[in-house]
C-alpha cells in the first residue's frame, strides 16, 4: 500500500484515541518524563478476614518511575505483590517483628506494607510506634529509588510514624567491607539486563545530584551486623553474581536467635528471611544458586518454600477450609472485590500463569535445629 493510499483512509478518532494515550503513557514511562504525581500504582492489600487493609483506600500506593532513572528498580513486579498480599493477610506473619530491612526495596510495596503491619501492630495508633521501635529500613542502590520511596511514604500516610527508614545500600560494597567477599575479582559486579556498568554508575551520580538536597544516609556495615529480626525482599535474583552474595548478606544482617528456654519456647519471634523471586525459564540457574548458598548457612534454616500466581495465590486463599468466604461469611462486595482484583492482576502468558516462589527462612538456635528441607 503506497503512502497516498494510506493516508485516503479514514481514522474514526474514538478508536485511536485511547490508543494514542496509551502510547503516549508508555513511552513517558520509560523515559522518565511523566509528573511524578501522575505516576502512582495502586495495589489492593487485603486483612485475613477479606476486609481491605485501612491505609491507601484499601491497598499501597507506589510511585514508578523510569528506567532511564532507576533501571529495573523503577517498576512493581509481581513478586512483591504477591508478597504484600500474602503478609497482609499474614499467610505470612511478621507482625510480632520490631526491626526489618528490606533489599532492593525499589518502588516499595513490601516495606511500605511491613510499616503498614507494624503501625497496625501498636495499638491500632500509629503515633505510638516509635515507642514500640518499630523500625524499617528500606534500601537500594540508587538515590532516585529512593526519593519515589520517600513519596510512596507520604502517600500512604507512613512518613509521620517514623517507621520508614530510606537508606542507600550497595550490597557488594557492603559485603566487602564487612569481608563477606574478599574483592570483586572474586564476585564480580553484575550486568543488567537492561543498562551496562558504566551506565549504572552513571545513573547513580546522576541520581545522587538530583537528591542532593535531602539527607539519604548509607547503611553502615560497622553497625549494621546483627541489627535486624526481619529481612524481607521481592524478585532480586536476577544475576548469579547478585544470588552468591545475598545469602552471605542476609547472614550477616540478620539477628542471632533468641533466648530458647526449658519449655522449648523462644522468648521472642524467631529472626526470619522472608524473599518472593519470579520462576522465569531464564533464571533457574539464579534460583538453583541461591537455594545452594542458602542451604550452607547451618542455622538459617528453610521452614517454607511456596510455588504460585498472583491470581491463584487469591484463589487458593478464597476456597481454603476454614477461611471466612468457606464459612459463608463473606459478603458478596467482598467477593466482588477480590475477584475484581484477580481480573485486572491476570498474570497469564502463552505458558500460562507467571509464577513465584516464596521462601521462608528462621534463624534457630543449635538446640532447636530443625532437619532442614533442601528445596
Amino acid at each position: 500500500m503506497s503512502t497516498e493510499r494510506w493516508l485516503d483512509i479514514p481514522l474514526d478518532a474514538a478508536k485511536w484515541e485511547p490508543v494514542m494515550e496509551l502510547a503516549y503513557d508508555m513511552l513517558a514511562l520509560l523515559d522518565g518524563s511523566c509528573l511524578p504525581e501522575h505516576n502512582y500504582k495502586h495495589i489492593a492489600l487485603w486483612n485475613g478476614d477479606g476486609s481491605r487493609i485501612t491505609k491507601g483506600d484499601g491497598g499501597i500506593y507506589v510511585q514508578e518511575v523510569g528506567f532511564e532513572q532507576a533501571d529495573i528498580g523503577g517498576e512493581t513486579w509481581g513478586s512483591s505483590v504477591l508478597l504484600a498480599r500474602r503478609m497482609a493477610r499474614k499467610a505470612v506473619d511478621v507482625s510480632g517483628h520490631r526491626r526489618c530491612i528490606e533489599l532492593g526495596c525499589g518502588t516499595g510495596l513490601v516495606g511500605f506494607t511491613v510499616a503498614h503491619i507494624f503501625a497496625e501492630a501498636v495499638d491500632g495508633c500509629l503515633n505510638d510506634t516509635d515507642k514500640d521501635g518499630k523500625t524499617v529500613v528500606m534500601t537500594d542502590y540508587l538515590p532516585t529509588i529512593m526519593k519515589a520511596v520517600d513519596a510512596g511514604a507520604q502517600k500512604n500516610e507512613l512518613l509521620e510514624t517514623g517507621i520508614i527508614k530510606p537508606m542507600l545500600l550497595d550490597w557488594f560494597e557492603v559485603a566487602e567491607q564487612a569481608r563477606l567477599i574478599k574483592d570483586r575479582e572474586h564476585v564480580p559486579i553484575p550486568q543488567t539486563h537492561y543498562l551496562d556498568e558504566a551506565q549504572i554508575e552513571n545513573l547513580a551520580a546522576n541520581s545522587a545530584n538530583d537528591y542532593a538536597s535531602t539527607d539519604v544516609a548509607r547503611l553502615d556495615p560497622v553497625n549494621s551486623k546483627g541489627s535486624f529480626d526481619l529481612v524481607v525482599a521481592a524478585d532480586i535474583l536476577y544475576e548469579i553474581e547478585r544470588c552468591l552474595v545475598i545469602p552471605r548478606l542476609v547472614d550477616f544482617l540478620l539477628a542471632p536467635p533468641p533466648s530458647y528456654n526449658a519449655c522449648n519456647r523462644y522468648s521472642e519471634p524467631v529472626s526470619k528471611f522472608i524473599v518472593t523471586v519470579s520462576l522465569r525459564k531464564t533464571h533457574w540457574a539464579e534460583v538453583a544458586a541461591f537455594e545452594a548458598e542458602m542451604a550452607k548457612i547451618p542455622d538459617l534454616v528453610l521452614v517454607s518454600r511456596e510455588d504460585s500466581s498472583i491470581c491463584g495465590d487469591l484463589a487458593k486463599w478464597m476456597k481454603a477450609p476454614g477461611n471466612t468466604h468457606a464459612s459463608n461469611e463473606w459478603s458478596a462486595d467482598i467477593w466482588a472485590d477480590v475477584q475484581r482484583a484477580m481480573e485486572q492482576d491476570d498474570d497469564d502468558t502463552n505458558d500460562g500463569p507467571k509464577q513465584y516462589r516464596t521462601y521462608v527462612f528462621e534463624r534457630r538456635s543449635s538446640s532447636d535445629q530443625l532437619e532442614k528441607r533442601h528445596p
